[in-house]
């Protein structure tokens, strides 16, 4: 009967100790801003590429009047999505917006 109740409950412990802890949330001024994965920490989860996996990025997405008015919002939307860094973060413009930029990075939680 003991050994039953062992069986029954080891599996739940082990898993308990498999789990990590949940990273505590990040302030926008936390984020770190990656050009490359080169210049980032070498693990990392990711957590959303911005403003290119959604339909609707096909017909818009933000733009900007400078690069570090981007990395601001890029910093903004990272943390409000438990991430705690940028990579691939890069703006360009386009022909048709003037002086406005167009950027685009994927959201990660460094571990």
């Amino acid at each position: 009967m003991m050994l039953r109740a062992i069986a029954l409950i080891l599996p739940f412990v082990l898993s308990a100790c498999a789990t990590q802890a949940p990273m505590a949330p990040v302030g926008p001024e936390q984020v770190s801003i990656h050009d490359s994965v080169l210049s980032a920490p070498p693990r990392y989860e990711i957590v959303k590429r911005l403003w290119i996996e959604s339909w609707s990025s096909a017909f818009m997405t933000p733009t900007y009047s400078s690069r570090e008015e981007a990395m601001a919002d890029f910093r903004r939307e990272a943390a409000s999505r438990g991430g705690n860094g940028v990579i691939n973060f890069g703006c360009y413009r386009l022909p048709v917006d003037g002086d406005r930029l167009k950027c685009n990075g994927t959201v990660v939680r460094f571990i």
